[in-house]
């Protein structure tokens, strides 16, 4: 099955997705998302008609639960496109080839996170990427660490102690991927 997954790059989201990495979600998704279903990524902006657009790809791999409300699941084999793919045709949205395979109206539910996705949109939007580029892990190690900085900067020239929280999660995502904390590491 395909699948688009809402995911904000341009603003800090409450949920605590990876990007290529990670998704974090909420139960009521739970029976929308499978290990196996191919994601297509969509940045959305009620606001700005140049922000709404498809950016990568991969695969679903474990989908796991970690708290009464958490959700997460595995991405695997990500791909980012090498040109962002605007939601737009000339006769309608992406999303609206071939709807009646995935649901009943022409227009996606955009306010969905997680939604159903034509497989021949997800290879219309493919086609328009221009390429694909291997997500590595060395990406996502660049991205925690921005995080890690943003988080740093809230705590110290903001002063948010609510900052700190996040501080310790990024730092131990960071010494997590180095392999700098090993099962005998108290963390001190």
């Amino acid at each position: 099955m395909h699948i688009i997954l809402s995911q904000r790059r341009d603003i800090e989201s409450q949920y605590k997705d990876e990007l290529f990495s990670v998704y974090h979600f909420p139960p009521k998704y739970r029976n929308q998302i499978h290990s196996g279903d191919v994601f297509i990524y969509y940045q959305g902006d009620r606001y700005s008609r140049e922000h709404r657009y498809y950016f990568g790809t991969g695969r679903i791999g474990n989908v796991y639960q970690t708290g009464v409300d958490d959700y997460y699941a595995e991405l695997i084999d990500c791909h980012s496109f090498k040109s962002v793919v605007p939601i737009y045709m000339d006769n309608g949205y992406i999303e609206s080839l071939d709807y009646q395979t995935v649901r009943k109206s022409p227009a996606p539910p955009w306010q969905s996170s997680i939604r159903p996705l034509s497989e021949r949109a997800a290879k219309h939007i493919i086609e328009k990427a221009s390429g694909l580029k291997v997500e590595s892990h060395e990406n996502l190690q660049i991205e925690i660490e921005n995080r890690l900085k943003n988080a740093t900067k809230q705590y110290y020239r903001d002063g948010k102690a609510s900052a700190l929280k996040d501080i310790i999660s990024r730092a131990t995502q960071l010494a997590g991927l180095l392999g700098v904390l090993d099962d005998n590491d108290d963390g001190a």
